[in-house]
């Protein structure tokens, strides 16, 4: 994944979690525990960001939809192996709407 000139890697990832889990072993089971770190973490960079307070809030504003657009980002992608594999053990026919209800279908083998 890369956004806006950076490059995520399983190894960058794994590497922070590893050294999250290192310092506090609790990490490990809670994620929340772990994410927590990680933005406080963030926070506490962000503190040194030079300028006035209300730039530093528009970055971490920024900060935020951007782990957001990456959260959803990789959601969506762990969803579509999902529904592909779904997709392919569903059995085989085709679903007719309903004339009585556009909500409703009736699946039929082929």
């Amino acid at each position: 994944m890369s956004e806006d000139g950076i490059k995520l890697s399983d190894d960058l990832i794994h590497g922070i979690m590893n050294l999250v889990m290192e310092h506090d072993e609790t990490a490990a089971q809670d994620m929340v525990r772990a994410l927590q770190y990680i933005a406080a973490v963030t926070g506490y960079l962000a503190a040194d960001y030079p300028g006035p307070e209300e730039q530093r809030d528009e970055l971490m504003n920024y900060l935020h939809e951007f782990a957001k657009h990456v959260a959803s980002e990789k959601a969506a992608g762990q969803q579509q192996p999902q529904q592909a594999a779904a997709e392919a053990t569903a059995p085989a026919g085709k679903c007719e709407q309903s004339k009585d209800n556009a909500a409703m279908g009736v699946w039929k083998p082929e």
